[in-house]
This record gives C-alpha cells, sequence and structure tokens, in this order.
C-alpha cells in the first residue's frame, strides 16, 4: 500500500476533511504506537507499513509501555497539540487510524501487535470499518 492510499483510508475511516489532517492525525497515532511497541514488534509493524510511515514507528521512543485506552488516547492528544487538527477529537483519529492500520497489516502480525499492547486497546483494531481496496 502507499502512503497516499493509507491516508485516504484513514480521511475515510477518521471523517477528515483533506488528506493533511489525516496525515497529521496518522503521524500522532503512528508515534503513540511506536512508543507503547518494544523495538522488534515497531519492526515488524512497519515492514508492512508504506516507508514514510514505517519511520515513523521505527523512530519513536520505543519503551513497552502499557497504555490503556483512556492514556493512549491522551497521548495521540498530547501529539497533536500545535498542530491543525483538532487533539479533542483524539479518540476518533485513534479509531480511524488503527482501522487504517488493521486493514494494512497481515492477520498474524494484526494479532503480534495486539499482543503487546493492553488488551483495553484491543477493540481499537477489530470491526475495521474501511476496506483497503477503496484507497
Amino acid at each position: 500500500m502507499q502512503e497516499n492510499e493509507f491516508y485516504k483510508l484513514v480521511q475515510e475511516a477518521s471523517h477528515l476533511e483533506t488528506i493533511d489532517r489525516a496525515q497529521v492525525a496518522a503521524e500522532a497515532v503512528f508515534e503513540t504506537l511506536g512508543e507503547a511497541l518494544t523495538g522488534g514488534e515497531a519492526e515488524d509493524v512497519a515492514a508492512q507499513l508504506p516507508p514514510e510511515l514505517a519511520s515513523i514507528v521505527e523512530d519513536a521512543d520505543h519503551d513497552g509501555t502499557g497504555y490503556d485506552r483512556e492514556e493512549f488516547v491522551e497521548r495521540v492528544s498530547d501529539h497533536l497539540q500545535g498542530t491543525d487538527v483538532e487533539d479533542a477529537d483524539a479518540e476518533q483519529f485513534a479509531d480511524g487510524v488503527t482501522d487504517a492500520i488493521a486493514a494494512t497489516l497481515t492477520q498474524g502480525e494484526l494479532q503480534d501487535l495486539k499482543a503487546q499492547l493492553d488488551g483495553d486497546l484491543h477493540p481499537l483494531f477489530e470491526g475495521v470499518a474501511v476496506d483497503p481496496s477503496d484507497a
């Protein structure tokens, strides 16, 4: 999948007006996700993403912290500070971006990703509302 196709999925799933806003939202979620993973799992996830997005996950400070959903959304909101994307909508963006991630990753990698996350975050990657063939 190409970077612009991924952003179209995020735009659709997050109900954002522009691709630019989808990019900002995606970067905030990828950075937060990267922080929540160990370095090895971040590399595995990154291997299935467009290179531009992969670098965000790989370059995050991987501490493997087990964020629950509230903490995850709060960190996404923090990463949105100073952008033109409303940080108050961080939960909507987290849900939209994780839908796009779930549509992009193989099932095996998606299961490995979820295994490293707090169970409270698993619903973000389930019931995916976007179809990668629509991008």
